[in-house]
């Protein structure tokens, strides 16, 4: 939709009937631009031209099905950011063929075969994107949802070029080249952490919002598997030109979305907010109630930058639904996903569990797929409060699975030649190997489905808009600050309370999160952003509710 200026009058007005363009001639898409001219005046608009707007279009009597709803656009739009969430996963799933290849001597790609290295090349991508998750949270202020999709693919692009060139670089430059290429790789996917549930969460209708949030975490789970399926053929290198592939479609793409209404509104941009609504949802009249919907809840809040937002968090509407976003983060990586991804061979292997190798791929890659998909379909069926619930009920008894598993087949039980063996448990692992797999299985259904995506998209939701961007920042950085800190530290925990313990205590931590979920947490299935943050705003001067 464009818009141009009069040269005279003080008031609103057509100066030529809306026109049908499409804005992308070679998409099937059916997007629509009006052609307006609007008087403004002082940098200031008239707040009839939404209504003459609608006139606009009620004269004209443009068909082709708009009325409907563009939820095509709005798919579009997401489909195109979930790239983003794709190449995040394609980072955290690459060093696991990555590292075996570069422990194999094979002509000039291979020169790391340390342990320290090894830990650098895990250690440096969450560290790498805690300071992109904290960059992002003033990018997306700043520069806006749409442009942020863009830039952060800068440090993932020269992260996976200074991978694919150390194919050819002999000497002491190979490993700064390398462990850089992974940092700034970490950097771009904690950017993009922070983008794309916070663009779809603000372009996606309320009554799907959850049904195009949890693509995020569908398509990060298939950049995993997709990395891990390629790496049984190809060589560390050419995963990395895979990876750049990919940019070379995303960032074009990005080109082609519009801004969010949200963030254009709160930057004083109403008539650009007009052209994204009707973008997004196409010639239906709801979108003046949204508009003014959305333009209500922000009219006291522009013009805030860092330190005013950052000061915004001490109203306990703000500061609430932080402290929840980030104990939901908190649940996420305490309950052990990333110790359990990154150690699940091992996991096996000391567990004498046969062909381990097979079952982490099926596991980790073909379950969690399929799963993301399912909750991605029940999230605006069930509700989020109902699947983070059940998804923290099945992980919970997998954890108490698999310790059972680890505390049956410690050496004085299973082994025959243990001491102070119990004969009746003898030869027992064959027996009971089952129950290790079934539970690990179990244990990514219930993740995968439920406390996967889920806290990434209550966190978009429930954050008010005015310090959004930067609460996702803040989120994303607690978030791989917990992931770190869980990671580095498994092995150790596990030497010092035994493995069953340590599974024991997760499934402890997976149980909590279900009380939390069922005490604390809203249900925001089907409810507006505006409804949500009223929700939180109103809360403190009422009793408390159990739901929006």
């Amino acid at each position: 939709m464009m818009f141009g200026s009069t040269s005279g009058g003080e008031s609103s007005e057509w100066s030529a009937g809306p026109t049908l363009r499409p804005l992308l001639s070679s998409s099937s898409l059916a997007y629509v631009t009006v052609d307006a001219t609007i008087n403004e005046r002082d940098g200031s608009e008239d707040h009839d031209s939404l209504a003459e707007l609608e006139d606009g279009f009620k004269a004209a009597n443009i068909r082709r099905g708009l009325g409907r709803g563009r939820l095509v656009t709005v798919l579009y739009a997401c489909l195109v950011s979930t790239m983003g969430s794709f190449s995040i996963g394609y980072v955290l799933g690459f060093s696991s063929p990555a590292l075996p290849d570069l422990d194999n001597n094979r002509g000039s790609y291979t020169r790391v075969n340390e342990n320290i290295y090894h830990s650098l090349f895990n250690a440096l991508m969450p560290i790498g994107a805690l300071i992109g998750g904290l960059v992002a949270g003033w990018l997306v202020e700043y520069y806006g949802r749409q442009l942020s999709l863009m830039l952060s693919s800068i440090p993932m692009v020269a992260g996976w070029v200074m991978l694919v060139i150390t194919y050819g670089v002999d000497g002491p430059l190979f490993r700064p080249l390398l462990l850089t290429g992974r940092f700034l790789t970490g950097v771009g996917a904690g950017c993009l952490s922070v983008n794309v549930p916070l663009y779809i969460a603000e372009i996606s209708p309320g009554k799907l919002r959850g049904l195009f949030g949890c693509m995020a975490q569908l398509a990060l789970t298939i950049g995993v598997f997709t990395v891990e399926a390629c790496g049984i053929w190809l060589h560390y290198e050419w995963l990395s030109v895979i990876a750049l592939g990919v940019f070379a479609i995303y960032v074009p793409l990005t080109t082609t979305l519009v801004e969010t209404p949200r963030w254009l509104i709160s930057n004083g941009r109403d008539l650009q907010a007009t052209k994204a609504l009707l973008w997004l949802r196409g010639r239906s009249l709801a979108i003046s109630k949204e508009q003014k919907e959305i333009e209500d809840q922000l009219a006291s809040e522009r013009g805030l930058g860092i330190w005013e937002s950052i000061q915004a968090f001490k109203s306990r509407p703000a500061f609430h639904p932080l402290i929840l976003a980030l104990l939901l983060m908190f649940l996420q990586q305490f309950s052990g996903i990333n110790a359990l991804v990154f150690n699940a061979q091992k996991i096996f292997e000391d567990s004498h569990v046969s062909n381990a190798a097979l079952v982490v791929s099926l596991a980790v890659g073909g379950v969690q797929v399929v799963f993301t998909f399912c909750g991605f379909i029940l999230t605006d069926i069930l509700g989020r409060k109902v699947l983070l619930i059940m998804g923290g009920l099945i992980m919970t008894f997998s954890m108490i699975g698999m310790g059972t598993y680890g505390y049956l087949t410690n050496e004085p039980y299973c082994h025959p030649d243990a001491p102070n063996k119990v004969n009746f448990t003898t030869g027992c692992e064959e027996h009971i190997q089952p129950l290790a797999i079934t539970s690990m299985m179990f244990y990514f259904v219930g993740f995968s489905i439920g406390w996967g995506g889920l806290p990434w998209l209550l966190s978009s939701e429930i954050i008010p808009m005015r310090v959004r961007g930067i609460g996702m920042g803040i989120v994303t950085f607690a978030n791989f600050s917990f992931a770190a800190i869980i990671t580095g530290t498994f092995q150790g925990y596990q030497d010092a309370v035994h493995p069953w313990g340590a599974f024991w205590s997760f499934g402890l931590i997976c149980f909590l999160s279900v009380i939390f979920v069922a005490l604390f947490i809203p249900e925001t299935k089907g409810k507006s952003l505006e409804e949500i943050e009223r929700y939180f705003y109103t809360r403190y001067r009422k009793t408390n509710h159990d739901s929006i």
